[in-house]
Order: C-alpha cells, then structure tokens, then sequence
C-alpha cells in the first residue's frame, strides 16, 4: 500500500495512541487520534495487595492493569507469586521495565493462548489471580476453574466512553479520508459498530485488529477488508499494515 493514500484512525487513550502515531507515520500520508475511551483507578485496587500475597500465580491482562498495579503493590511484592504471567509482549515489557526479572508470555497473545502455557495445565487448588480492567470475556476464569484452580479477579482499572458527538466526529474523519483503522480489543470493535451503523462508508475502510477473535467479531458485523496483526503490540500493527497489499478506494459520500 502507498504511504500516499494511508490515512490511519486510532482510538485508544492518547497516550498510547500517540505512541502508535509516531511509529506509523512512515506507513501514512495522516494519521489521526480519536481516543474513544480513557483510562481510570478502578473498584479493586484496595484490595490488590492481600490478594497478590496469597496468589501463587498472577496473570495481568494489558499493560494499563500493569501500570494501575504498581500503583498499589511493589515489585517486591509481586516477587513472591510463583508465576508472572503477562498476555502480550507491551504487558511483559511493562512488567521487565518497572524491575521483574521473569515474565511469561503465551506465543498466541489471547486467553486461548494463556490456557496453553505448561504452567497453567496442571492448576489444582491453586490461587491464580488475573488482574484487568472492568468486563471482559469471563473464558479464562472458567476454563482455570474447571481445571480445578480457585481464581479471583482484581480490576484495576476501569474504562470510561468518551461522550463523542457523533455527527461531528465521523465528519472530521471523513474530511481526513480515514481509510485504515485500528482495533485492539473487541469493546472497541463494539463501540466503533455505532458509527459504522449509520456511516457505510467506515465499512469500506481497512481494518487492523489485534486477534483472531476480533477478526471474526469484525467479519460478522459485516467488515469486509480485515487484517489479523496477531497482537496488539506496535510492531504487530506496524507489520500488519506494512505488509497489506489492500489499494480499495473509499466512497465517502456513503
């Protein structure tokens, strides 16, 4: 694809996506920031510290469950879990960089993938304890418990939707001639659905997700043009668009 006529939409908070921008640009002719949501403290984060000195094993969910975490416990205390386990190479790098010396990753950066590691097949009574933001898919729980594991969770973090006039939003992107977006979770996918509803030209754009499960979601909300980056990391993206050979031009006025 032309970096000529690659005009990007992220939307995730600011600052990641900022991040994102700054190593896309030399895929794009424009690159533009809408975050949808932002970030929180969430209900639990009191209860974070009790809950990590009994868990023998500790699996965070995003690297923002990461940040909002360090928040509350150290290191230290981390230390003494049995196994770290981070979803994704940004969530692992979060928890390197802040001083953990072991971290494991799944080569497939989803719950499907979580429930792959060898350390998590044989779980009997232990204490696992997954620390994300509010919602999410409910699998990974159940499928620990039904290996026999006592699982709780400590949402750290919460989103919050951003009160976006519609209208008005979908015609700044439309003056940008956004033609590639990005999508790394499927709250986003879900959001984002709104306006692709009452605007059919969004349907025509390409679309970058994060995960064969989000592909899928994508495809039966009628998307079309659906690449799988297999990860939500920067590079994932990066490569993901770098390699895409899609050329199809957006009709606008839909």
């Amino acid at each position: 694809m032309s970096k000529n006529n690659l005009n990007i939409l992220l939307t995730r908070p600011l600052k990641k996506s900022q991040k994102l921008a700054k190593d896309l640009t030399p895929l794009a002719n424009n690159i533009v920031i809408t975050p949808l949501f932002a970030y929180q403290s969430g209900k639990d984060h009191s209860l974070l510290k009790q809950q990590v000195s009994i868990s023998e094993t500790i699996i965070f969910i995003s690297q923002a469950a990461v940040e909002y975490a360090l928040n509350t416990v150290s290191i230290d205390d981390l230390s003494q879990a049995k196994h770290i386990i981070a979803v994704g190479d940004a969530t692992k790098k979060a928890l390197i960089q802040a001083g953990l010396k072991q971290v494991i990753v799944p080569q497939e950066h989803t719950s499907e993938g979580l429930l792959n590691l060898a350390e998590l097949q044989h779980v009997d009574d232990r204490t696992i304890l997954i620390v994300r933001g509010n919602g999410g898919r409910e699998y990974l729980k159940q499928q620990l418990e039904l290996r026999g594991a006592k699982v709780a969770y400590n949402e750290i973090y919460q989103r919050c939707w951003l009160d976006l006039d519609q209208k008005h939003t979908i015609e700044q992107w439309r003056k940008a001639e956004i033609n590639c977006i990005v999508i790394t979770s499927n709250e986003l996918l879900m959001q984002l659905n709104q306006y692709v509803k009452h605007f059919q030209w969004l349907k025509q754009c390409l679309w970058i997700v994060a995960s064969s499960r989000i592909e899928t979601n994508a495809k039966s909300l009628g998307l079309v043009n659906v690449i799988n980056a297999q990860g939500a990391n920067n590079l994932k993206i990066y490569q993901a668009i770098a390699n895409s050979a899609w050329s199809m031009e957006v009709n606008y006025d839909r």
